[in-house]
């Protein structure tokens, strides 16, 4: 009897230090962080099972990095070296431009977004070696912006923008850009401390332009309405060239409505590009937001649009306006987004959502990771 007690005891001791699940976000944090180290493959990457063009793990690793980054460690350990093998693999597929996202030819893996947030990444968690690459990939995205650089003059509607990142552009083209990748990029740029005064200006030109913004000559597009107390309402919509992306269609006046993801975009650009918490257009995007709740589903997207944009972008939705109203020190939310958060957590860890393939928010990586960009602000708030 003695001699089974002493073979059972270690297993009760065992048991007995075993980590007790985290309540509350906190719980719901932790298990999405390990799923998501759970997915890291073994060359340091994550690489959608969902969608063939992130498949390469070039777009998905340094978001999923980023988000996990900000876990605390107490809430979820760091299994021994995996952020060093996903910054491996960040570096191994930076090109010699500066670029991630075109390693892998005819692909291209959302460059512009892949390389912002391999910037941040890097910028705040890499080794002294990686200075010259920091530099290099910051280079590429101050060239990527939309200015005089790129044959593109102040009084076009691209003026101060990023896109997409399409290798094919000549001067004066565009291509795609919207709000999504400027904010990004903006970021990136002002976390590694590489954003200079004129970079944030022309780009504080394009904000305006999207918020409607009374201050700004240009004429509003599609229609040219000019901007006035009419047609400001605080908020934004997505992009001045790329009209498809406009997902709240058209006012009566003519001009495209605001809605609740470009509009948390919005907030957060205008805090990178340098206005402070307390000025008018920062303070107009705070109350557009206010004026339209909701974190089921983004407000001022219509529901009878045959696209749906409102399931689409659900997690989205939750980490932009999450990330905003922490950057802005908004009270009173912190609950709400940790019960439905809490809700929406699957069995292993992880979130999908089933009706955002045109988002890719049923790939569980992406979903997943926008639900941690929410959590971590909850659990910190």
């Amino acid at each position: 009897m003695r001699r089974l007690f002493l073979l059972v005891f270690p297993f009760l001791l065992l048991a007995a230090c075993a980590r007790e699940p985290e309540p509350g976000a906190r719980g719901t944090l932790a298990r999405a962080a390990e799923y998501l180290w759970s997915q890291q493959a073994e060359d340091g990457g994550w690489h959608s099972a969902t969608h063939g063009i992130v498949r390469g793990g070039q777009a998905w690793t340094p978001f999923v990095l980023h988000a996990l980054l900000q876990v605390p460690e107490d809430v979820a350990a760091r299994p021994e070296g995996g952020v060093e093998r996903a910054l491996g693999f960040i570096r191994a597929h930076v090109d010699t431009s500066g670029a991630l996202g075109l390693a892998v030819e005819p692909v291209l893996e959302y460059p512009v977004y892949a390389t912002a947030y391999a910037l941040r990444v890097l910028a705040q968690h890499g080794a002294p070696e990686d200075s010259a690459l920091v530099r290099r990939m910051a280079g590429y995205l101050r060239a990527q912006q939309f200015t005089e650089a790129r044959g593109i003059a102040p009084a076009h509607p691209a003026y101060g923008a990023w896109g997409f990142g399409e290798t094919n552009l000549g001067p004066r083209q565009t291509g795609h850009l919207d709000l999504s990748h400027t904010r990004r990029a903006l970021g990136a740029l002002r976390a590694a401390g590489a954003l200079d005064s004129a970079s944030a200006a022309a780009a504080t030109r394009f904000l305006a332009l999207l918020q409607k913004h009374p201050s700004e000559p240009r004429p509003q597009p599609p229609n040219g309405v000019l901007a006035d107390s009419s047609v400001y309402d605080g908020g934004f919509y997505a992009s001045s060239v790329s009209f498809g992306v406009n997902k709240a269609g058209l006012t009566p006046e003519g001009v495209f409505g605001a809605y609740a993801t470009a509009t948390a975009d919005g907030l957060l650009a205008l805090l990178d590009a340098g206005h402070a918490p307390d000025s008018e257009p920062v303070q107009a995007a705070l109350g557009w937001l206010r004026a339209h709740p909701g974190w089921d589903e983004p407000a001022g997207l219509p529901p009878d649009d045959p696209a749906q944009w409102q399931r689409v972008m659900r997690f989205y939705g939750i980490a932009t306006r999450a990330e905003a109203y922490d950057r802005i020190g908004e009270a009173g939310w912190h609950d709400e987004v940790a019960t439905l958060l809490a809700g929406l957590q699957r069995p292993d860890g992880s979130f999908a959502n089933p009706e955002g393939a045109p988002n890719k928010e049923d790939d569980p990586l992406l979903a997943t990771a926008l639900a941690v960009e929410a959590l971590v602000r909850v659990v910190g708030g």
